[in-house]
């Protein structure tokens, strides 16, 4: 070991950063953290040429990246470790006694292991509901006569298989008022990323997505000629459908996508579609459509445009368009050879060479019971002294930005006042809320979900329909920023800040080593879930945080001075950004897109 590590060492386990020269920490914790830190080092670089390589030099060159991942790094271990944990829960035999929700999420966890079970039925119950809602023109099975966008789109959200291949439509709260929800309309979600689409089918990614589509169509029992003549047709309107959505990085200013509409005034302005029979149709019967339902569209222009559009095409190319869409929406739930050539589609466009092991996949599914899962995790793997010790460092942590933001020579006093006040309002969710360890509670949110006990296709189906009445039975609900429902999920190893509710949430699953531990010195915390919690609130501030206030309302509080200085400095942050290249890739960051988190990653290490 060179002096240089141990220097790092010793300085790092010996002084914290608001107290004195202490004793070295020798606990297991400690000695854990330190040989991370002497494995991740490169002594040999001088942290004064290459800081990075100096701290992470060695784990630059030892960490192995599994053929199911893309990355690897501290959050993909830790996400390691919780699927253990969860394996253990979930493969763990139900007793006679076990509250319904967890038999269910064991039951269906259970039924997506049986991949035996599943190859045996094939495509055929997928292709029984894609002719209930009207048939795959590509399958021979369309019913043209009488066909309609409206019928049909009605017919996928009913049966759970599809729907919103065109515009989506769900229950958002409403941005301007936090306290209540209300229906949002939004452009479609496009089968391809928009930057690949609009390059033609000239470009190699949209060449292995058509090829795809081909080959998934005809397992699903497609003529291959046929297949190749009308999915081209399909995806010539997808490309062109790509056309008229809004790019990401107009989609930054919130403002412009705040358009409320009653649902009267939005029949009269978009007359091609009647609204109220499709919102009436897809709403479950506990909750009544109200004739002044306040609806938001957030582009405007996208369904003006998306009117005109659909004129120029027949029935026969929309319907395949909407039948793929639905269609490989259901491929992960189908044979292994379709899962498989899912597979071989991702490896092109992804990157990822296999996919993660059936249990994995599995424990995926099974996390659609969040609540349930979240609160079986809780009881058996949390430390409870971790949520005191994380929740101290929040404190502490937003005290310390609020103190940076009086330092500010770039805003204004008023501008200060209000920033300072949103800080000190941010909520706090650490590890979990108390209710999930009141199985009464967990048994009352899934009460009314009944899956398929015998088969998997169906159990899916029976879940998103309990998933979508949940949706809209929100919809009547006042908002509660601190509802246990909304910050239950605990099993993420991530941490989030959530603009309309001006709330952070650090997940139990992420306090754990290497993040954070109640046994280390907090100065090892600090350095590591200290940035995240940095970082988190920081996001309060970013791009479109700062467009929020303290309640979590849509509300422009700043000065205009303020205001365009931030500009100017958010401006900056784009374009050091933007002129990063990646060097295997060759292609630069996009400093648009990534503002936000560029912004948040300066204040969490700051």
């Amino acid at each position: 070991m060179s002096p240089n590590g141990w220097a790092f060492l010793v300085i790092l386990f010996t002084i914290g950063s608001c107290e004195s020269i202490r004793a070295i920490c020798e606990t297991d914790e400690c000695k854990t953290a330190a040989n991370r830190i002497l494995n991740y080092m490169d002594p040999s670089v001088r942290p004064c040429d290459d800081f990075y390589k100096f701290a992470c030099g060695k784990f630059l060159e030892s960490a192995e990246l599994s053929d199911y991942l893309s990355s690897n790094f501290s959050f993909i271990q830790v996400d390691e470790i919780v699927e253990d944990q969860l394996k253990a829960i979930l493969f763990e035999e139900s007793t006679p006694d076990e509250p319904n929700p967890y038999k269910t999420m064991k039951h269906l966890f259970s039924l997506c292991l049986d991949e035996d079970k599943i190859d045996a039925r094939g495509v055929s119950p997928a292709v029984t509901r894609l002719e209930a809602a009207g048939g795959w023109p590509v399958l021979g099975n369309w019913r043209h006569v009488g066909w309609s966008f409206l019928d049909t789109e009605i017919r996928l959200r009913n049966l759970s298989i599809g729907g919103g291949s065109l515009f989506q439509i769900d229950v958002s709260v409403d941005l301007k008022n936090a306290s209540k929800r209300v229906i949002q309309i939004d452009q479609a979600v496009l089968g391809l990323s928009r930057e690949f689409l609009v390059k033609g089918l000239s470009n190699p990614i949209v060449q292995a997505y058509y090829s795809y589509m081909v080959d998934i169509a005809e397992m699903f029992g497609a003529d291959r000629h046929l297949a190749q003549v009308k999915l081209n047709e399909s995806l010539m309107f997808e490309i062109e459908l790509a056309k008229i959505t809004i790019p990401q990085e107009q989609r930054r200013e919130l403002e412009r996508m705040y358009n409320s509409y009653e649902l009267e005034d939005l029949i009269t302005e978009f007359k091609w579609l009647d609204w109220a029979a499709l919102l009436e149709s897809i709403m479950p019967a506990s909750v009544q459509l109200r004739k002044n339902e306040q609806i938001l569209v957030k582009e405007v222009e996208f369904l003006k445009k998306l009117e005109v559009f659909l004129l120029k095409y027949s029935d026969e190319v929309i319907a395949n368009y909407m039948m793929w869409q639905a269609a490989s929406g259901m491929t992960d739930t189908l044979t292994k050879q379709m899962r498989n050539r899912e597979m071989e589609y991702r490896r092109a466009t992804e990157g990822i060479a296999a996919r993660k092991p059936r249990w994995k996949e599995c424990i995926g599914v099974a996390s659609r019971l969040p609540l349930a899962l979240s609160s079986m995790y809780v009881e058996k793997y949390f430390d409870d002294t971790s949520r005191k010790v994380a929740l101290n460092m929040t404190n502490m942590i937003r005290d310390e930005m609020i103190r940076g933001i009086q330092e500010l020579d770039w805003m204004d006093e008023e501008t200060k006042k209000r920033a300072a006040y949103k800080a000190s309002q941010v909520v706090q969710h650490i590890g979990y809320p108390d209710e999930l360890k009141d199985i009464n509670k967990i048994e009352e949110f899934y009460k009314g979900l009944d899956i398929d006990q015998d088969q998997y296709f169906e159990a899916l189906i029976d879940l998103s329909r309990w998933e979508n009445d949940y949706m809209f039975r929100q919809l009547r609900e006042v908002v509660n920023r601190t509802d246990w429902r909304s910050h239950g999920t605990v099993t993420e190893v991530n941490a989030f800040y959530v603009p309309w509710e001006n709330s952070i949430k650090f997940p139990a699953a992420i306090l754990q080593q290497p993040f954070f531990s109640a046994r280390v010195p907090q100065y090892v915390n600090y350095a590591t879930i200290g940035v995240i919690i940095g970082h988190e609130i920081t996001h309060g501030f970013d791009d479109e945080g700062s467009q929020y206030d303290y309640k979590g309302d849509l509300n422009d509080w700043w000065e205009t001075e303020s205001k365009d200085n931030f500009n100017e400095k958010k401006m900056c942050i784009i374009d050091q950004y933007g002129s990063y290249k990646d060097s295997q890739t060759q292609l630069n960051l996009n400093g648009i897109t990534t503002q936000g988190e560029n912004i948040a990653d300066n204040g969490g290490l700051k």
